[in-house]
C-alpha cells in the first residue's frame, strides 16, 4: 500500500510538472520569448532531480524486498528451529526405548542361553540315563544267558544237549587254538551222533549246520604237519655227505711267478721278501666239489643237515615265512655244492613244500552252537505250555477229590 501511493503520487506530480511545463511553453512561447533559456535550465533540473528521485524510489524498494526476503527467512528458520525444539524431547524418548528394547532383547538373549545349555544338559543326562540302562539291560541278558547255561540240566535229554554243546565247543577250540582239524571233525561227528540219538526235529537245523561244517572242514586246505614232519625225518637219514671228487688229470704244472718286491737291506725290503715266501698261489680250474677238502665235505653235510632240522622245526611252529625262507637257503646249498646227479633227487623232494600253507584260513564252525542254542531255546518255550498244561489238572484234582467226598457223605 506505501509502495503504491508512492507511484502514484510521483505520477501525480510528474503530470503536474507536465502540465506546468506545458502552461510555461506556451506562455513562454506567447510572451516571454526572452526567459526561454532559464526556463529550459530549471525544467531539465526538475527532471534530473525527478529521475533522481525515481531512482532513489526504486533503490530503496530493492532494498526493502531484500530485507523482506531476509525476515522472511529468519521466520522460517525460527519456526524450524521451534519445531526441532518440540521434537527433541520426542528423540529423547525413542532413544530411552531403543536403550529399553535393547536391554529386554540382550537379557531375553541371555536367558534363551540358558535354556538351551539347560536343554543341553537335560539332554545328555537322558543319553547317560539311556546308556546306562541299555548296559544294565545287556548285563542282565547276559546273566540271564548265564545262568540258563550254568543251571543243571534236570532230564536226561538236557543231558544230551549239554553233551552235544560241549562237543561243539571243543570242536572250536581245537580248530582255532591247535588248528587240529582232524579232531574238531571228529567232534563234529560226536554232536551230530548224540542229536540223532535225541530224536527232536527242533535239533534238525542244527545237524545240518553241523552237516555243512563238516564238509567245510573236509574242503579246507589244510597242512598234515605230522606227515611233512615224518617226511623230513626221512630226508635227513637219507641225506649223505658230499662225495669225494676224482683226481683230475695231470697237468704240467705251471709256476706262476711271484711278485717283485724290489731289493734292499732296509727293515721293509726283508718284510716284502718274507711275505713273497709265505704266499702261495694256485690254479683251480675244476669244479667247486673238487677244491673242497675231507673236512670241508663234512661241515657242508653238517650245515645241511642243521638246516632240514630247523625247517622241521618251523614246520612245528607253523612258521609259514621261515619255513619258505629256510626251504630256499637248502636248495641254493644243495645245488651250488652237490654235484647234479646227487642233487636232483634233494632238490625234488624240496620242491614238494613249495606250496605248504601252515596258516590256512580255517573255516568258521562256530554257527552250529549258535543253532544250537536257538534250538534250545525253541525247545524250551515249547515245553513251558505242555508243562503248565500238566499242571493245571493235578491243581484242579483235588477239588475233584473234595466234590468226590462230598457227594459221598
Amino acid at each position: 500500500m506505501i509502495d503504491k501511493t508512492a507511484h502514484e503520487a510521483d505520477n501525480n506530480n510528474a503530470d503536474t510538472a507536465v502540465d506546468t511545463l506545458d502552461v510555461h511553453s506556451s506562455d513562454l512561447k506567447s510572451g516571454h520569448a526572452a526567459r526561454a533559456g532559464g526556463a529550459r535550465f530549471a525544467l531539465f533540473l526538475a527532471i534530473l532531480a525527478l529521475s533522481f528521485s525515481v531512482i532513489g524510489i526504486a533503490a530503496g524498494y530493492k532494498h526493502w524486498q531484500r530485507m523482506n526476503d531476509k525476515a522472511n527467512k529468519g521466520l522460517a528458520e525460527i519456526a524450524a528451529l521451534r519445531e526441532q525444539l518440540q521434537q527433541t524431547p520426542r528423540n529423547d524418548a525413542m532413544d530411552a526405548l531403543r536403550k529399553e528394547l535393547a536391554d529386554k532383547t540382550a537379557q531375553s538373549q541371555t536367558v534363551s542361553a540358558d535354556a538351551v545349555k539347560e536343554v543341553a544338559r537335560m539332554q545328555e543326562q537322558t543319553r547317560q540315563f539311556a546308556d546306562t540302562v541299555a548296559s544294565q539291560v545287556e548285563q542282565v541278558t547276559f546273566l540271564q544267558a548265564r545262568a540258563q547255561q550254568t543251571a543243571a540240566p534236570t532230564t536226561a535229554d538236557e543231558w544230551q544237549v549239554a553233551e552235544v554243546e560241549f562237543l561243539l565247543q571243543v570242536a572250536n577250540r581245537e580248530l582255532h587254538l591247535a588248528n587240529n582239524v582232524q579232531t574238531a571233525k571228529d567232534s563234529l561227528k560226536e554232536a551230530d551222533a548224540a542229536l540223532a540219538k535225541l530224536g527232536s526235529v527242533n535239533y534238525l537245523p542244527v545237524r545240518q549246520q553241523i552237516a555243512r561244517d563238516i564238509a567245510a572242514l573236509e574242503a579246507a586246505a589244510v597242512p598234515d604237519i605230522a606227515a611233512t614232519s615224518q617226511h623230513i625225518s626221512a630226508m635227513m637219514l637219507a641225506l649223505k655227505p658230499l662225495p669225494a671228487a676224482a683226481p683230475a688229470p695231470d697237468k704240467p704244472a705251471v709256476e706262476e711267478p711271484k711278485p717283485e718286491f724290489g731289493e734292499g737291506n732296509s727293515l721293509w725290503a726283508e718284510y716284502k721278501r718274507k711275505l713273497s715266501d709265505a704266499i702261495v698261489i694256485r690254479r683251480a680250474d675244476g669244479p667247486l666239489q673238487t677244491a673242497l677238502d675231507g673236512d670241508a665235505r663234512q661241515n657242508l653235510y653238517q650245515l645241511l643237515y642243521l638246516r632240514m632240522e630247523t625247517l622241521r622245526l618251523l614246520l612245528l611252529q607253523r612258521d609259514n615265512a621261515g619255513f619258505h625262507a629256510q626251504l630256499g637257503l637248502l636248495k641254493d646249498t644243495t645245488s651250488t655244492y652237490y654235484p647234479k646227479d646227487q642233487a636232483e633227487p634233494l632238490l625234488k623232494e624240496l620242491g614238494e613244500f613249495d606250496k605248504l600253507d601252515l596258516k590256512p584260513v580255517m573255516p568258521d564252525i562256530s554257527a552250529s552252537l549258535k543253532q544250537l542254542e536257538s534250538a534250545r531255546q525253541t525247545e524250551t518255550t515249547k515245553q513251558q505250555p505242555a508243562a503248565e498244561g500238566k499242571t493245571k489238572p493235578s491243581e484242579k484234582d483235588p477239588a475233584k477229590a473234595s466234590a468226590k467226598g462230598g457227594k459221598g457223605e
